[in-house]
């Protein structure tokens, strides 16, 4: 079974590079597609914050108006894990030169995809955290610091992910 996998994958890859010059794209490189790939991937990064900042911007429009200004403070958290795909993206985009080896192309693959699918999940649920943790500030159950420790949790992940891209592409 996984001798016939690895041959069918060959043989999809050696196809797609052929189609590559087929249709006209001269010096196909699939390092260079990943590289690239890679690039597109941080987006999730960002796309993570926004659903974040969603998530906990909604819980604040909930606030009693004299809590209001506490939950704000607790609700911009999750906006960093697309800082951290922005300053990935563009310390990747600075390697990628015209003389570039394939294996950086390999390196950017990997640093976008670490940063990418760990800045959307951490991002996500540091919303919902901070959600949880504005609610509470509202009805008196907890205090702003309390509510930013508990959004750390998650924010770390996504610092783990931006420090191990760093290493990564150096």
């Amino acid at each position: 079974m996984s001798l016939s996998i690895i041959s069918l994958s060959s043989t999809v890859l050696a196809q797609a590079a052929d189609l590559g010059t087929t249709i006209g794209i001269a010096n196909f490189s699939w390092s260079q597609f990943l590289g690239f790939l890679g690039l597109g991937l941080l987006g999730l990064g960002l796309s993570g914050s926004a659903i974040g900042l969603a998530i906990a911007g909604s819980a604040v429009a909930g606030m009693r108006p004299e809590r209001r200004n506490l939950g704000l403070v607790v609700s911009v958290l999750p906006g960093t894990q697309g800082l951290y795909s922005f300053a990935v993206g563009f310390l990747c985009m600075n390697k990628l030169t015209a003389t570039a080896p394939e294996a950086m192309y390999l390196k950017v693959f990997a640093a976008g995809t670490i940063t990418g699918i760990a800045c959307l999940v951490s991002g996500w649920y540091q919303g919902v955290v901070c959600a949880a943790g504005i609610k509470s500030i509202n009805q008196d159950k907890m205090g702003v610091g309390n509510a930013l420790l508990l959004a750390v949790f998650p924010e770390f992940y996504a610092i783990l992910s931006f420090a191990f891209a760093m290493l990564l592409i150096r």
